[in-house]
């Protein structure tokens, strides 16, 4: 058995195709996790801020209302109402003479510009995230009063590195179990398919009845399996009749060139001078090559049907007058039986003429051969909305029901003894088959010994 490489088995790709998937999925849906905690962890931490805003600015506003200076007192008090809040946000101030921080990390100088008042900012200081939030009050004295609040986002960083380590773990394991459960579900998935290669190899023109194991479940692969069976079924069936036809076509063969051989070995022995026997063995050796011709002419229609599939010649043609002529001919050639016609309606039916002659032609033959003398041989017509059908009928010896499936096989013989009298090699009613098939119609025979034969063809108008 051939080694495949790693990388290029069907299996790995989907297993890899699968992991892949898999993680990219993951990795998606975690990256959207990871924004949206993000966004609302830094969104609450804003309204933390903004909330703690509110509180200072009215609690500022209620202690300078009630003075109209700013002096140490107020300033304290300011101070002290701040310090009492628990909250984990720090708070700085800058007052007209005086600067109280809280946070001293980031100072109010730092930030303090008119066009910042009132906006929100990140800023990244020795790996710490923190949020700010600068603001402004009007002194009793009018001059500004700045307030900066600030909110470490250590915790919340803190809670989303740890979601990030998680993530990136969960996306680990995920990827080695993807692999896993790839590398499984593929193996199980291409188990038929390596049964199908396995069978594949042991089939040859001499083991052509293997056969790959059915699959219990109706899937792609299962009707692979399927196809496969009746490819091979068709195959053997195909090859058989191949040797088998080959074989039959040798003997038909052998006869008469045994015969002709005989006839040549007499001529040798006893020369040509005896005018009997010259006479005898003219006549046998010209009968027998005239049963090859006829042989080998049917053997290569057969070929060409097969190999090259017969491009139909269709044409429209007026059946009724083909008719009258195929009876009128055989009327004149065959004086020992009696012909007639019957239901023969006008009309023109889309057909190959030469193809549907010979196979007319072919079935009269058989009618003259096995019917006996003074007997009457039929043709009629029937027609229908899609199809015609032309019948043949005639009072000969008849076959026997076992035989009928069989006719159309080739080289097929009802019985050997009557085939020696009447002459034929069992491929006339095989080419009417490969005729009315090429036209995608059907033929049927119905027989009762010593009764007669009606051979119908039913072809497409």
């Amino acid at each position: 058995m051939k080694k495949f490489n790693f990388f290029n088995k069907i299996s790995t790709k989907i297993a890899m195709s699968f992991s892949l998937t898999f993680v990219l999925t993951l990795l998606v849906l975690n990256l959207i996790i990871y924004v949206s905690i993000s966004t609302h962890i830094n969104t609450l931490e804003q309204s933390l801020v903004i909330a703690r805003k509110e509180v200072i600015l009215e609690e500022v506003s209620n202690i300078i209302s009630d003075s109209t200076v700013l002096g140490e007192e107020e300033i304290s008090n300011i101070i002290d109402k701040v310090s009492s809040h628990r909250d984990q946000i720090y708070v700085n101030f800058k007052f007209p003479k005086k600067t109280y921080q809280t946070f001293e990390k980031i100072s109010l100088p730092y930030t303090i510009d008119l066009d910042q008042v009132g906006e929100y900012h990140f800023i990244k200081l020795k790996k710490n995230r923190f949020f700010y939030l600068n603001t402004m009050i009007k002194a009793p004295s009018g001059e500004p009063i700045y307030i900066q609040l600030i909110s470490d986002l250590k915790a919340s960083d803190s809670l989303i590195d740890a979601l990030t380590s998680t993530m990136l773990l969960i996306d680990l394991v995920g990827f080695i179990f993807s692999i896993v459960t790839g590398v499984i579900f593929a193996k199980k998935t291409l188990k038929p398919i390596n049964s199908i290669s396995d069978t594949a190899e042991l089939i040859n023109l001499h083991n052509l009845n293997k056969r790959i194991e059915a699959s219990n479940h109706d899937d792609e692969i299962g009707r692979l399996i399927k196809v496969i069976n009746d490819m091979m079924e068709r195959l053997e069936r195909s090859f058989e009749n191949q040797t088998k036809f080959i074989s039959d076509a040798s003997h038909e063969l052998r006869t008469p060139l045994s015969i002709i051989n005989g006839y040549v070995d007499l001529l040798n022995q006893w020369g040509i001078d005896n005018k009997d026997l010259t006479e005898e063995a003219l006549s046998s050796i010209k009968g027998e090559v005239f049963n090859m011709t006829d042989l080998m002419e049917k053997l290569l229609f057969i070929a060409r049907e097969e190999n090259t599939r017969y491009k139909l010649n269709l044409t429209d043609v007026d059946i009724s007058s083909l008719l009258k002529r195929i009876h009128k001919e055989f009327k004149m050639i065959d004086k020992k039986h009696s012909y007639s016609i019957q239901n023969f309606p006008e009309f023109h039916g889309f057909i190959d003429e030469k193809l549907v002659l010979q196979a007319v032609r072919a079935i009269m033959e058989n009618s003259i051969k096995y019917t006996p003398k003074n007997k009457k041989i039929t043709i009629s017509c029937e027609i229908g909305k899609s199809y015609f059908k032309i019948k043949i009928s005639d009072e000969g010896i008849g076959i026997p029901e076992k035989h009928i499936p069989k006719l159309f096989n080739r080289f097929y013989r009802v019985d050997e003894a009557r085939t020696k009298n009447t002459g034929g090699n069992g491929l006339g009613l095989s080419i009417v088959k490969s005729i009315v098939d090429m036209h995608n119609g059907h033929i049927f025979i119905d027989s009762e010994v010593n009764r007669g034969t009606t051979v119908t063809l039913k072809l497409p108008i």
